[in-house]
């Protein structure tokens, strides 16, 4: 199944009358990109920076993201770009100066690591820079759903099936994936382009997500391009 297969700019990828229903199309899609900010996803800021100094092993996690989730996410952009879909940042951190408005499992990281809006640490990692006419959700907490206003610019806008990927698999990714999925779009969850501080972590959550009947891919399987 490639991303134009699932629009329907070739042979239909599922068939029958069930692909008549909500029928993904470049105008009702959309790939959203959860937290791969300099908060959550670049060594030198945030959350990077405050595991470094509390001495931290999370060299999976960094593997991952660099040879796996980064260059993943840049061929999904460009394919999405391609089909003229949405495409829709989400990063996460504070608005207020005090850190007041953020989560509160999450307002002492925050404020620690300086991911407030605005500033380099809250920006989205300059390799996935977001372009004008792409939509950015901030969020205070662990959903773009529950903490951000993701479902209203989603439903205005038309959009029936999302595509999620970002970090991290355990956290973010599948707190969106659920409140999204409970909200009634047809959600599909991208696996290589997210990651985790473990390969266990990443798997666990992957299998919740499977088990309520949300779509784990593959980035290959949405793009189009193949394997090798």
């Amino acid at each position: 199944m490639s991303i134009a297969s699932d629009f329907g700019l070739v042979d239909d990828a599922w068939g029958g009358e069930m692909a008549k229903i909500d029928k993904p199309t470049p105008c009702n899609s959309a790939l959203m990109i959860v937290d791969i900010t300099n908060f959550d996803a670049h060594p030198e800021f945030g959350m990077g920076r405050i595991t470094s100094m509390r001495k931290l092993d999370l060299t999976y996690y960094w593997e991952r993201l660099n040879n796996k989730v980064l260059p993943a996410t840049q061929r999904l952009l460009e394919a999405f770009r391609s089909c003229e879909s949405r495409v829709v940042d989400v990063r996460v951190g504070a608005q207020f100066k005090d850190f007041a408005d953020c989560h509160r499992p999450f307002r002492e990281l925050h404020r620690k690591s300086g991911a407030l809006r605005g500033t380099e640490t809250f920006h989205v990692r300059k390799e996935l820079a977001p372009r004008v006419g792409e939509a950015v959700i901030d969020k205070s907490g662990a959903s773009a759903f529950t903490t951000g206003n993701a479902d209203i610019i989603l439903r205005n806008a038309g959009i029936k099936n999302l595509y999620l990927c970002g970090v991290m698999t355990n956290g973010c990714v599948l707190a969106t994936s659920f409140s999204a999925w409970d909200l009634g779009y047809r959600v599909s969850v991208i696996e290589d382009a997210c990651a985790a501080r473990s390969e266990s972590l990443h798997r666990d959550a992957t299998r919740l997500m499977s088990a309520i009947g949300i779509d784990v891919v593959t980035t290959t399987q949405i793009s189009g391009e193949a394997a090798e």
